[in-house]
């Protein structure tokens, strides 16, 4: 019996022996695999800011030219007739061919935001433009900001403007993280919802509440985008809209801690 036991007990200490050795195996591979993920957001985050700070502009200046020039190689005869059409399309609608503008030129850099799709004017319902504000239906841009959960961490958030059964609703999707999208019936209940994460995760006392600036955190104040919306033959009927109000916020929005991770960082610091 005592040789059995013995056995037994090599046999469990044998295994034991075994399930540490797998373990740590399992846990330096963890390591290397989370090491990897690390070095890959990282990268991605790299590679975004560089696509929104060149490629977004040269996308940009490259759908313009053609556009400008996309009748160069016909004959002269051809491009004058065109030209005549052009000017006489022009007379009477001004922005009558603005679809294949914005086709050409997205995605546009537009300082820190980087706007993928205009959307759509939906003049029908009044939720989607006040008498300042004109709300496109599927707008779409990303910007870099703070993660909400991890301030000190860059994010890439994609902004979008949706139709929730006629009533808008604004979201902020941060990067990698589909269970965090903030929401919003207005630009700025949605930004605030990022502002109040951003507050609740830090663990420092903010000396100033934050307060939301919805519009310009999505670019919807930048006056390309608010030129592209007007351009738009639907915004005549936009029956409660009654202007863009002068908005010079967009030029202190790199030294406001509201809008700019550089600046957040430096407040977070004092």
């Amino acid at each position: 019996m005592k040789a059995d036991y013995k056995k037994t007990y090599r046999k469990l200490k044998w295994r034991v022996k075994n399930y540490l050795l797998e373990n740590a195996s399992i846990v330096d591979e963890v390591w290397l695999l989370q090491k990897e993920l690390s070095a890959a957001r990282s990268e991605r985050l790299s590679l975004i800011e560089r696509l929104m700070f060149y490629e977004g502009l040269e996308k940009a200046a490259i759908g313009q030219h053609q556009y400008l020039h996309e009748s160069r190689d016909h004959t002269s005869k051809n491009v004058t007739q065109k030209q005549t059409v052009m000017i006489e399309k022009t007379t009477q609608n001004k922005f009558s061919d603005i679809s294949t503008l914005r086709d050409k030129t997205f995605p546009l850099k537009l300082n820190n935001v980087l706007v993928h799709s205009i959307g759509e004017i939906v003049p029908a319902n009044l939720n989607f433009h006040t008498s300042h504000w004109i709300y496109p239906v599927g707008y779409v841009a990303t910007r870099i900001y703070a993660h909400p959960r991890d301030p000190r961490k860059k994010c890439v958030f994609t902004c979008k403007i949706l139709n929730n059964a006629g009533v808008p609703q604004f979201q902020l999707i941060p990067d990698n993280d589909l269970d965090g999208v903030l929401f919003g019936e207005t630009a700025n209940k949605c930004h605030q919802e990022l502002l109040n994460c951003i507050q609740g995760s830090t663990n420092e006392s903010l000396q100033v509440e934050f307060k939301p600036k919805g519009e310009v955190f999505f670019g919807l104040s930048n006056q390309k985008v608010k030129s592209l919306i007007m351009s738009d033959v639907k915004i005549k009927q936009c029956t409660k809209f009654k202007g863009y109000m002068p908005n010079d916020s967009e030029m202190f929005e790199n030294n406001d801690p509201t809008l700019s991770f550089a600046e957040l960082q430096i407040y977070l610091r004092q």
